[in-house]
């Protein structure tokens, strides 16, 4: 409990010391329990998710063999898209993934060595602007 004021940055040191003793799922204990891994993809990157690869396909089955447009029929083009999705799909879909991933890391790798590459503090150029007088500007003089 924090009783006195404090920063911002303090206060998210103590949250992260308290955190994983909040931060518990059902999920977590089960898997734990029975020697299982749970993989968390990240969120609003679809393209790291095989699944949705395999969704679009189904998707796109339904959509293209739908002419009745009746629930009942588009339930078992639903079932078909499903069967539709062999291992071999399955096997592009898990690769096409690993390429995403391997952009991720690239790009990763890259902005580490743009960060890495930055001058130190005291060799940085800093440029000051709008504390200056600007009465004698030579924009006044045409």
């Amino acid at each position: 409990i924090v009783i006195h004021p404090i920063c911002k940055n303090d206060l998210m040191k103590e949250v992260r010391k308290l955190k994983d003793t909040y931060d518990q799922y059902v999920i977590d204990k089960f898997s734990k329990d029975n020697k299982k891994l749970v993989l968390r993809l990240p969120p609003y990157h679809c393209e790291l998710n095989p699944i949705e690869l395999a969704w679009s396909s189904v998707k796109s089955y339904v959509r293209t063999h739908n002419n009745t447009f009746k629930i009942k029929d588009v339930l078992e083009l639903l079932k078909k898209g499903v069967e539709h999705v062999t291992p071999e799909m399955w096997t592009n879909f898990v690769g096409h993934v690993i390429k995403e991933e391997d952009k991720f890391l690239n790009l990763d790798h890259l902005s580490d060595e743009v960060m890495d590459g930055q001058p130190d503090e005291e060799e940085r150029h800093i440029l000051t602007i709008g504390t200056g007088d600007t009465s004698s500007s030579y924009l006044d003089s045409d």
